[in-house]
């Protein structure tokens, strides 16, 4: 979960039902890959005093075409603009590109996207034992609050909650793109909004007087323009780097609300027998986990992610780590029966989430060719090939 995460998305389209009664489907984590803005610089521009409007915006880059450089597996997470001033009375409307919410979550601080739901059932390898987490560990659910939409399409104070939710985006098609959300702000202040999905992607909505400047559709073009320069070129930078150690893998590589690549660095690694390899999350914008397997298994916990059920639950042969961690992972490509081997979620690169894991150790111990895959983001694979180097 290319995300995709996009793509599963479409696959998980059933309304179901939490033991709250609030209406959810089936949720991903998703990206689309990054393009640019084909139109110039729009001059910067004031809206009329007293003037009310509609300003569209978007969450996530609004972008049409890769530009040249630029890896397919980019995103920026991130609102364009993250930053808006409008007039009392204006409406804001944002447009989706990516898998995100546009969430105001007022005094539901922290806003949940997953939580705790039971213990997990008894699951056994294909060798046929039980992993260790079998009836220890949380099953992990969706949380209600990110799906459904929240509150009518106006607010009057900051610590009102308001919220896009994920259904619009499980309607989406590629022919039919997420409905878009609007927004009217019927009182000053200052708005703090979130995507519910990333926690780092933030904006802020200033709400002032008639007779006080703020954006028109122009000024917001220009931001938006400028912000996207930016991130191209992070992106390009991003791009080139790779780990100083020959015994490293990079997952993934971004930049705390902004720009990201979904690919491993390098996607191509050779050690000898008996080497050990960090797998290092090095992006600070996503989620992702390195999973190791026959194709058809990885491909079926990729597909299966958020699994079906009443309550959205996250498949814990991606979402947990296959084996206990600690000392590195032995692996000889047979490891539970059929060389599946899994780190689990890495949690954004520079986060102190409790129990997050930031670096996954394995040590390889046989001569072999070896596919492992990010299961959140489609097509974010890579291969360990094992042999005498030296």
């Amino acid at each position: 979960m290319s995300l995709c995460l996009a793509a599963w998305a479409s696959r998980f389209t059933r309304v179901i039902d939490d033991e709250e009664g609030d209406t959810l489907k089936r949720t991903l984590l998703g990206v689309f890959a990054l393009g640019v803005v084909a139109a110039l610089m729009a001059p910067v521009a004031f809206a009329a005093a007293g003037s009310r409007q509609t300003l569209e915006v978007s969450a996530g880059p609004p972008l049409k075409a890769p530009p040249p450089g630029i890896s397919p597996r980019s995103d920026v997470l991130a609102f364009f603009p993250a930053r808006l001033t409008v007039h009392v009375g204006d409406t804001v409307k944002w447009n989706f590109a990516g898998f995100h919410t546009v969430t105001f979550p007022g005094q539901k601080v922290p806003f949940p996207f997953v939580r705790p739901f039971g213990k997990q059932p008894t699951t056994t390898d294909a060798a046929g034992n039980p992993f260790f987490w079998s009836g220890v560990a949380p099953q992990l659910a969706i949380a209600p609050l990110a799906i459904a939409p929240l509150g009518p399409a106006t607010i009057a104070n900051p610590s009102q909650t308001r919220s896009s939710g994920l259904l619009r985006i499980f309607q989406a098609s590629q022919k039919s793109p997420p409905a878009p959300y609007s927004l009217t702000f019927t009182h000053p202040g200052t708005y703090k909004f979130i995507c519910a999905v990333h926690t780092w992607m933030r904006g802020t909505v200033h709400v002032v007087g008639p007779e006080a400047p703020a954006d028109s559709q122009a000024t917001v073009a220009a931001k938006q323009k400028a912000q996207i320069n930016a991130a191209v070129a992070t992106l390009k930078v991003l791009d080139t780097q790779k780990p100083a150690s020959n015994k490293v893998v990079w997952v993934g590589a971004g930049v705390r609300r902004g720009p990201e690549i979904t690919s491993f660095y390098p996607s191509t690694l050779t050690v000898n027998p008996g080497d050990t390899v960090s797998f290092v999350q090095h992006d600070q914008a996503d989620i992702h986990t390195v999973t190791f397997g026959p194709p058809a298994y990885t491909t079926k916990i990729e597909n299966t992610f958020v699994e079906p059920g009443r309550v959205p639950l996250l498949n814990p042969l991606g979402a947990l780590p296959s084996d206990p961690l600690g000392a590195p992972l032995i692996y000889d490509g047979s490891n539970h029966g059929n060389g599946y081997a899994g780190a689990g979620i890495l949690t954004e690169a520079g986060t102190n989430t409790p129990g997050g894991v930031h670096v996954w150790n394995v040590k390889f111990t046989k001569a072999g060719t070896y596919h492992f895959e990010c299961v959140i983001h489609s097509h974010m694979d890579g291969t360990i090939r094992v042999i005498n180097i030296k």
